[in-house]
């Protein structure tokens, strides 16, 4: 706690209208665009999402900041102090259930995981003007690490596109490789299977071999405590229903090769669903789309 009250204020590049704000050293991601549109809530989810669509010079950071024990209160409220002192107006707050829990989440834009990491039971949100200026600021904890996103928009700025991340080089719009599948489930609990690919609408696998299978099989063997969900997701496109459905077959077509060829107990996995609920990347593009139709492993048991 002592980490996050002891914070100084730090300069940050004049990018937009970003603004200074208590949080140390440099940011995992930094990010800007000369002309874009960043969605800022207004308002609780409610059957919808109430939003004003902001154009110009958008600039994101996301920090990963070490604050054992802190609450996601305790995080904000320093930064929200800092704000207003440099002049910005709070134009809404909400915490977890009073922004409509999961489903506020997934409408918000927000950097895929491990870059950003939002605990669906205990986030922070709040926007901010300054006179024609927008911000959002998100902000999560899991385990010691706090994770702070702030996006603004200043529309009558100008700045040149950078990408720039500490940890990972590529843009924050596109998801992570399948990486280390060990490592991705003993840190974070969860890998995606990046190498298992589905056309729009379809929930069969080309072959019945794929990489990221026999790395998950090689991990589940070698930690036989351990029971993995798949879970199947898919791109926006098509009803919300046919998306739930499309998506557990997508999950049942991994478990057959895992449960099959792989050799593992049918008993250590199960398959759910998501639809188009958990994407990686936006929905507007081809490869924003292909990204999002994937199976991921979730580790739901070590016992």
């Amino acid at each position: 706690m002592r980490a996050i009250l002891a914070l100084v204020l730090t300069a940050l590049p004049a990018l937009a209208a970003a603004p200074e704000l208590p949080l140390p050293g440099t940011p995992s991601l930094t990010e800007a665009q000369p002309l874009s549109t960043h969605r800022i809530a207004t308002g609780p989810y409610a059957g919808g999402l109430p939003v004003e669509a902001v154009e110009g010079a958008v600039t994101r950071r996301i920090w990963q900041v070490e604050a054992p024990g802190a609450t996601t209160l305790q995080i904000l409220a320093p930064l929200r102090d800092a704000l207003q002192a440099a002049g910005w107006q709070v134009v809404f707050e909400c915490a977890t259930r009073a922004c409509g829990g999961f489903d506020f989440r997934f409408e918000i834009d927000v950097t895929p995981a491990p870059t950003m990491f939002v605990d669906l039971a205990d986030y922070r949100y709040l926007a901010a003007s300054k006179d024609a200026a927008r911000l959002s600021m998100l902000v999560s904890t899991s385990g010691d690490l706090a994770y702070v996103q702030v996006t603004d928009v200043d529309p009558g700025a100008e700045v040149a596109a950078i990408t720039k991340s500490a940890s990972d080089p590529r843009p924050a719009a596109l998801p992570a490789a399948t990486g280390d599948i060990a490592r991705d489930l003993r840190e974070r609990g969860r890998a995606v299977l990046a190498d298992l690919d589905f056309a729009t609408g379809s929930t069969e696998l080309a072959g019945d071999s794929y990489a990221s299978l026999d790395a998950l099989a090689a991990w589940m063997r070698a930690n036989p405590e351990t029971r993995v969900a798949l879970v199947g997701h898919t791109d926006a496109e098509g009803s919300a229903e046919g998306n739930m459905a499309i998506s557990r077959s997508r999950a049942d077509s991994a478990r057959a090769i895992l449960t099959g060829p792989l050799g593992i107990a049918p008993a250590r996995l199960e398959t759910q669903g998501v639809g188009f609920f958990a994407p990686l990347a936006a929905n507007d593009s081809p490869a924003g789309r292909e990204a999002n139709r994937r199976v991921e492993a979730v580790v739901i048991s070590t016992e």
